[in-house]
């Protein structure tokens, strides 16, 4: 999808200014809805949906069965093998049956809303930035861009989360601050990948988690994620809030990176109470046929793929999203109701009712996520249970109105 599609930043306006304090969802609250109860349902593109879904079983395949996607605990789907049936009946419905595929979804997955108080959920948007850079040391290139040292390492907590930092003493801690490493912490090592100009669009690349440089020669490097520092992550409009810096109201990507640019004196050390700091490596993909890879392992959708929390919605889940969309050139919010699927995790994403949607890359889709902070509903979609391979609907014990 490369239209409005190619649309939408948690880590720009909400993860900018994402509280720290979340109220925990309590896994006894999903209730079962009816696929009428998810508006703009019927005006769905099954096919391309089907496709997407299709996608996900192909990368579910090549896992075991009791591979654990996540979701919350006791609810069906947290593992590979509870999408078998569902990923096994899909494979034989054409996708050009528009007919066929919107009975595929109605049949297999079951839609939840999570509470019966119908909670408001938020939605913003990241996207994969352009940003002028050189593959050397020079002239206005000085900010380095770093790969991942080789200490660093990642590993599972007892919550299948996976920690980065370093071994020191027999203790496993979280490796250099942001500041540190600005400091020069890791200067000399060769670990650079890249220079940029500005180190507020490092900044903002660290927080997309994947960017493209464009070279002097005209020719364009592709960058993903490669890890992180452990250090907790900080968001920017938070620190200004709270400073007295700038009203909360006046948050999004644009006010923020004019505040740092007018305010070179305080950008850096403002930006280093954010003390996450992401390292990066280059891709050899095509960048003019490749999206960035999410958390799942499959390439994003611009306007179909979202990060997610993954302790309540498991990795390749589907989910309907009823929110606004601001559109050009006024910014005037228009309904956008559509299914999307939980291929990435966001570290600023908390909670079944905070999802952030990707919007591609360039300018167009930094417009879409730098002023998306969208409230609406968000369903979850998971496999019914089977007997005898055929889907069971759930037994709806708490009917929920349409609005």
């Amino acid at each position: 999808m490369k239209s409005i599609a190619r649309l939408l930043i948690i880590t720009l306006t909400g993860g900018l200014t994402a509280c720290a304090v979340q109220t925990p969802e309590n896994p006894t609250e999903f209730y079962p809805v009816s696929y009428q109860n998810l508006s703009g349902w019927d005006q769905e593109n099954y096919g391309q949906l089907l496709v997407l879904f299709q996608q996900n079983c192909q990368k579910m395949d090549r896992q075991p069965p009791n591979t654990r996607l996540g979701g919350a605990s006791g609810l069906f789907g947290g593992v590979v093998q509870d999408w078998i049936p569902a990923c096994q009946a899909s494979m034989v419905v054409n996708p050009n049956n528009a007919v066929q595929s919107k009975q595929f979804f109605e049949n297999w997955l079951q839609p939840y809303q999570y509470s019966v108080q119908a909670k408001t959920g938020k939605v913003t948007g990241y996207y994969e930035p352009e940003i002028e850079g050189s593959t050397v040391q020079g002239g206005a290139y000085q900010i380095p861009v770093y790969g991942k040292p080789p200490e660093l390492i990642a590993r599972k907590d007892g919550n299948g989360q996976i920690q980065y930092g370093i071994v020191q003493n027999g203790q496993f801690i979280p490796y250099y601050t942001r500041a540190q490493i600005d400091q020069g912490a890791l200067r000399g090592r060769g670990l650079e990948v890249a220079w940029v100009k500005d180190p507020a669009d490092l900044f903002f690349m660290q927080i997309q988690g994947s960017g493209r440089i464009l070279l002097p020669n005209g020719q364009t490097m592709r960058l993903g994620y490669a890890g992180k520092n452990g250090q907790p992550y900080t968001a920017l409009g938070k620190v200004l809030i709270d400073q007295g810096l700038m009203a909360s109201n006046d948050v999004n990507m644009y006010t923020l990176r004019a505040w740092l640019h007018n305010h070179p004196d305080q950008a850096m050390s403002l930006m280093q109470e954010n003390k996450n700091y992401v390292f990066f490596k280059p891709l050899n993909a095509d960048v003019t046929a490749q999206a960035p890879v999410g958390a799942f392992g499959i390439p994003l959708t611009a306007g179909r793929s979202v990060a997610v929390d993954k302790n309540w919605v498991p990795l390749g889940a589907p989910l309907w999203l009823e929110i606004s969309m601001p559109l050009p050139p006024n910014q005037e919010r228009h309904p956008w109701k559509h299914m999307v699927f939980a291929h990435d995790l966001g570290g600023g994403i908390t909670g079944i009712n905070r999802i952030d949607l990707f919007t591609g890359y360039g300018r167009s889709a930094e417009w879409y996520a730098g002023l998306m902070n969208e409230k609406g509903k968000i369903f979850l979609l998971l496999p019914r249970r089977t007997i005898n391979q055929q889907a069971v609907p759930a037994v709806q014990q708490n009917p929920m109105p349409n609005e």
